[in-house]
């Protein structure tokens, strides 16, 4: 079994870092907060990214932005200050494609390759082993790494070079966006129409009418149970940023996302950022009372 390094315990690595100690790997970690809940999965707690890279055989990162990315990579005990070669860092992060494409040739330049590698799912769906893995790089690395992305979520696909996974994960949060704000429609509309909520919820969670994120998110919004959040107003912006972004580049019409990614940008204007992005139905329901 095979020493992994985390660097970024938050919402994300920590259930990742949770799966891989489960299986039984033995998971070094590195975290901008507090340490206890990754001491208390069993994991172990290091010192620094420089330290992390030359005791782990393959390190994952897992951080929120680019910023946090590059104080890894360049910071004083940053992994490009290890002086280590030959190993392979997985990259869990949402990133433009240059950023991207910037930091694999950095990394390359002192003697590391890098594994794109995109987890579709909530938090708890990666802690279920629910989640699907994007992967984006050379078919080699992929093979050499596959050992510990199995213990994360046996629902892979390799999709071509480093770049490749990051269009899939844009697809499949353009469709998330769109499917949550059907669902909330779908909620409201048989509320208003007389419907008790959990009825609706089971009803056509058995339906055709069912998808993914109405199976999850319709039940929160029937509970009203929008914190904590596993999916907040603010991790998805930057996805609606990027999605829009390729949308643009590839001359894509997106009639459907174009109508959805606003509400979701209004409810971070309006406060609720921290909340679920199942509150969503709370925009629709100001709406309606004002129709």
């Amino acid at each position: 079994m095979k020493t992994v390094g985390m660097i970024g315990l938050g919402q994300l690595g920590l259930p990742v870092a949770s799966n891989l100690v489960q299986a039984g790997a033995r998971v070094l970690g590195v975290a901008r907060g507090s340490m206890e809940e990754f001491r208390n999965i069993g994991g172990v707690a290091v010192a620094d990214p420089a330290t992390l890279l030359r005791e782990a055989d393959i390190v994952l990162l897992c951080l929120p932005g680019e910023k946090a990315q590059l104080e890894v990579l360049d910071g004083e005990h940053g992994l490009l200050q290890a002086g280590v070669r030959g190993k392979i860092v997985v990259e869990l992060g949402t990133y433009s494609l240059a950023f991207k494409l910037e930091m694999q040739q950095r990394l390359r330049d002192a003697g590391l390759d890098l594994l794109e590698c995109e987890v579709s799912g909530s938090p708890p769906m990666v802690l279920q082993k629910k989640a699907a893995l994007f992967v984006g790089g050379s078919q080699e690395l992929y093979a050499r790494c596959k050992d510990v992305l199995d213990l994360i979520a046996p629902t892979q696909f390799h999709l071509g070079p480093i770049g490749a996974a990051l269009s899939m994960k844009l697809i499949a949060n353009a469709l998330l966006a769109v499917h949550t704000l059907a669902a909330a429609e779908a909620m409201n509309l048989g509320v208003r129409a007389g419907i008790d909520p959990h009825v609706l919820v089971e009803a056509i969670g058995k339906s055709a009418g069912a998808s993914t994120m109405f199976n999850i998110r319709a039940p929160m919004m029937a509970d009203r149970r929008f914190e904590p959040a596993p999916g907040p107003f603010t991790a998805l912006e930057k996805y609606l940023h990027l999605a829009s972004e390729m949308a643009g580049e590839t001359g894509s019409a997106m009639p459907l996302f174009s109508a959805a990614a606003p509400y979701f940008r209004r409810a971070v204007d309006q406060g609720i950022g921290q909340k679920d992005i199942s509150a969503v139905i709370t925009l629709l329901e100001q709406e309606s009372r004002n129709a």
